[in-house]
């Protein structure tokens, strides 16, 4: 297993040739707040030492300048399926942290289909309660990379409120032995609100590196 192997990084850039061709209506009511002008505001905590796991010093979080402004700006026909256009525009990211966006603004689409969080590439993001099967995002020469729900919900800390929500695992595994990754992302959703909470990771680190919080939202 790669060392330093970013699993941020490949959040934010998995890409895929797969195809869904589920044309069925999202729901009046979205678990996941999909409804064009909510808005989200969120910030970045970085760990402060590392190494902290390992030499029993602090765990503590500190901190940054990032702040992730997030809308849903409209609509948008993909392969038959309409989705939602989510607009995220990041500042503050001076020091340029790789487990981060860069500056500037940047757009995913996603759209609720049968209750599951699915990209335009046809990818589940979020699975419905109780069903916790491996989702594959893709796949290389040396690993294939899931999506996996947690089994029962855990409760979250933000600047917005306080959550008892289910989470997404991101994680690899190696095609060699099937070993799976020390380190992991975590996403959570809360139902009609969205992404509240998130961390960030090196694949060979148990210890996760940053958080993402939600710190307001607006939902319509």
């Amino acid at each position: 297993m790669k060392n330093y192997f970013l699993l941020a990084f490949l959040a934010l850039s998995i890409i895929s040739c797969s195809n869904d061709d589920d044309t069925t209506p999202e729901p009046e009511e979205s678990f996941y707040a999909l409804k064009v002008g909510n808005s989200w505001v969120y910030d970045y905590l970085n760990r402060e030492n590392p190494m902290a796991d390992l030499f029993n010093g602090t765990n503590s979080m500190a901190a940054t300048t990032v702040i992730d402004s997030v809308k849903i700006v409209g609509t948008e026909e993909i392969g038959g399926n309409t989705f939602y256009k989510f607009r995220i525009r990041t500042s503050g990211n001076d020091q340029n942290y790789p487990m981060c966006y860069s500056d500037g603004e940047h757009f995913q689409y996603y759209r609720d289909s049968l209750g599951y969080l699915v990209n335009q590439f046809g990818k589940v993001k979020f699975a419905v309660e109780g069903d916790t099967q491996e989702f594959l995002q893709r796949e290389d020469q040396n690993f294939r990379y899931f999506m996996q729900l947690s089994e029962e919900s855990e409760m979250v800390d933000t600047p917005s409120g306080t959550y008892d929500c289910f989470h997404m695992d991101f994680y690899l595994r190696s095609l060699g032995n099937n070993e799976r990754s020390v380190g992991e992302n975590n996403i959570y959703y809360q139902e009609g609100i969205g992404e509240v909470f998130s961390t960030i990771s090196f694949a060979s680190e148990a210890l996760h590196r940053m958080e993402r919080r939600l710190v307001s939202y607006d939902i319509q």
